[in-house]
């Protein structure tokens, strides 16, 4: 969604709102499977003495694969974006977002935002005990009948526990 920011660049105070579905599709990747829809974002671009800032509230339910485990399940994020804007060429500004014109694209900067949150590996629950590396059963759902292999650097220490 392009914002035209027109009417506030040059008027400090001046705000322009938002409220609008983005297209979340590109959130794919690690271990986020799909975006749910509908994904929700809210926000302004204020104009305070000269310096654009960008705040959003974005609510999005992402379908993750357990980094453990593979099974699937759902992620809720509650995104907040404050970043500033500015007019300037590449290299210039690192932490800020270039406008096009006068205007700037708000599904861009949520969408890249929400990506440099998301970790790369998310896990089903904190004590999820993963896939057997054996057999593959899922070590949540009960034990698998494989035998644990000992190091053979270790094996004549299981001669003392057999004594």
């Amino acid at each position: 969604m392009l914002l035209d920011l027109r009417e506030i660049i040059d008027v400090p105070g001046g705000k322009v709102s938002f409220d609008y579905e983005p297209d979340m599709k590109d959130i794919i990747g690690g271990s986020v499977i799909r975006v749910e829809e509908p994904v929700r974002a809210t926000g302004k671009v204020t104009n305070s003495a000269g310096v654009l800032t960008f705040t959003a509230d974005a609510d999005i339910v992402c379908t993750c694969a357990c980094a453990r485990c593979l099974k699937e399940f759902e992620y809720p994020i509650h995104k907040l974006i404050s970043v500033n804007l500015t007019e300037g060429g590449v290299g210039e500004n690192p932490d800020g977002y270039f406008l096009q014109g006068d205007k700037i694209d708000a599904t861009e900067i949520i969408v890249t935002e929400t990506i440099l949150g998301i970790d790369d590996r998310l896990l089903c629950s904190e004590d999820c005990a993963g896939l057997c590396q054996k057999c593959g059963v899922n070590l949540n759902e009960g034990k698998c009948d494989c035998k644990r292999d000992i190091d053979p650097r270790l094996e004549i220490l299981s001669q003392l526990l057999e004594e």
